[in-house]
């Protein structure tokens, strides 16, 4: 029998990684009976890309990942650093096929209805419409144990605005997965957000640092009237030590006087 030693050559070749970081910060308007209340949220979007060949048929890759943090905000609740949310997207190649999701898509509770969820997934099916039209978009799945409340009205509209459409299992609107047969030519950018201000140039950091400083300048008042009201109150305190010295010091004499008296009346003293 005869052995084959033919070697099987497979020709990879990789021809460029491109990773870009984008950073803004948006202001986030929110509209209560009595005032409005302002927040500031940190956006980071990362994306990559490659491209290769195999046996010199090329093929390619993307991903996008689009993260929300908490900055600052008129009012408490939120603290500084805290995370809001992280979307992404990939792209196969192979495949055909873009994910719009990472496995969740989800905003905090203490930023939902503010459409930030609006405005970060607009940025991921921006990104998958730049790629074939004819590729597929995967299924995305949602569950019935979300669709509670004003949750349920919330999470659909931001899929179907875009142009997903589901195929739902049981009650409507409550769980099931998206159009398996669903292009990305169908895909809609959908751009609503009429309380979120883009800050392309990072001119919040003014309003931050100016608000910042008219706190740092409010505590040192504070301190400073505590310092003076402390002084005062020693001021006034000593005052009243003098006052009641002087008031008592007829007291003083009275008493002298009465001892002495005394002291004569029953021998112990015979004065001059």
């Amino acid at each position: 029998m005869e052995r084959d030693d033919t070697a099987v050559e497979v020709n990879v070749n990789f021809t460029s990684e491109e990773i870009n970081n984008n950073i803004e910060i948006i202001e986030v308007k929110y509209q209560t009976t009595y005032s409005e209340d302002t927040h500031y949220l940190l956006i980071e979007t990362k994306l990559k890309s490659s491209t290769w060949s195999l046996q010199g048929i090329p093929n390619s890759s993307s991903r996008i990942t689009v993260r929300a943090t908490y900055l600052y905000g008129s009012r408490g609740g939120v603290r500084s650093g805290q995370f809001i949310s992280e979307m992404g997207g990939e792209l196969n190649y192979s495949r055909r096929s873009v994910k719009l999701t990472n496995g969740s898509v989800m905003i905090d509770g203490s930023m939902r209805g503010l459409h930030v969820g609006t405005y970060l997934f607009h940025k991921i099916v921006s990104w998958a419409k730049q790629f074939d039209p004819s590729f597929t978009v995967v299924p995305i799945s949602v569950i019935s144990g979300d669709a509670d409340g004003e949750n349920k009205d919330r999470r659909n509209k931001l899929y179907t605005n875009s142009g997903i459409r589901f195929i739902w299992e049981g009650a409507e609107g409550m769980g099931g997965q998206s159009d398996p047969t669903l292009k990305v030519s169908e895909l809609i950018p959908y751009a609503n957000w009429p309380n979120i201000t883009r800050n392309h140039g990072l001119s919040a950091l003014d309003n931050i640092w100016r608000d910042f400083s008219t706190l740092k300048e409010k505590s040192r008042g504070l301190r400073a009237s505590k310092r003076y009201y402390r002084r005062e109150y020693e001021t006034i305190r000593a005052r009243l030590r003098a006052i009641a010295g002087f008031l008592n010091f007829p007291g003083y004499i009275f008493c002298i006087l009465l001892g002495l008296a005394i002291g004569r009346a029953l021998g112990w003293y015979q004065g001059s």
